[in-house]
């Protein structure tokens, strides 16, 4: 009997680890593209001749693949908030009608884990995505990624609106590191460089 529950403690202390320690795995590949190691997110692909700063974003919907703890049209639409942020953020045009870059953004999976909420006093959420820039068709820049977030520690009950604060850092995030390769791809191999994108301290990445 002892044993038996020593061996459901271990199981309990390992799924209370678990619930806000697991990895994401990465996305498909976007097709077209062959991707590379990047800085900023995990993988990407640039053209030679792609230039950010030379035209007009129009971002498309963005699609949500599988949405676990968060409802897939909010999910979308603060996704596309925090990216229109970013991208204005670095001095660059985003229009609702179509121009010279067309922005596709896939939401594979996201995860928003409440377990053991009451012991840990965090929640956490994962999100693998993908994107490709685009102009006549013709990919100019793809990257695929994945990340999560833990809530800061906040014993007893959940705070108004916990989970849709903890995702718009969690797309926030996943906005600023790909803009950030965007936009700094041709310095990926040498010393470190910043764009102007939008930063916050609060959470804890992985």
């Amino acid at each position: 009997m002892r044993r038996r529950g020593s061996l459901l403690s271990s199981l309990c202390l390992g799924l209370f680890l678990a619930a806000g320690c697991l990895r994401p795995s990465l996305p498909p590949e976007p097709p077209g593209v062959e991707l590379g190691p990047g800085r900023y997110v995990r993988e990407f692909y640039a053209a030679p001749d792609f230039e950010p700063t030379a035209g007009r974003y129009h971002l498309a919907p963005i699609r949500v693949e599988a949405a676990s703890g968060a409802e897939p049209g909010s999910v979308a639409r603060l996704l596309e908030s925090e990216v229109s942020q970013a991208l204005t953020a670095n001095g660059l045009a985003v229009h609702s009608a179509p121009g010279e870059y067309e922005v596709c953004l896939i939401i594979h999976r996201l995860e928003v884990s409440r377990a053991f909420r009451w012991l840990r006093g965090r929640i956490s959420a994962s999100l693998s995505l993908s994107g490709t820039i685009s102009r006549g068709g013709r990919p100019l820049f793809a990257f695929r990624d994945a990340l999560s977030l833990t809530s800061p520690l906040a014993p007893g009950p959940p705070a108004p609106q916990e989970t849709q604060l903890l995702l718009r850092q969690l797309f926030r995030e996943a906005a600023r590191r790909w803009v950030n390769q965007m936009l700094l791809y041709r310095f990926s191999a040498g010393g470190p460089r910043s764009a102007n994108t939008l930063r916050f301290s609060r959470g804890r990445f992985s």
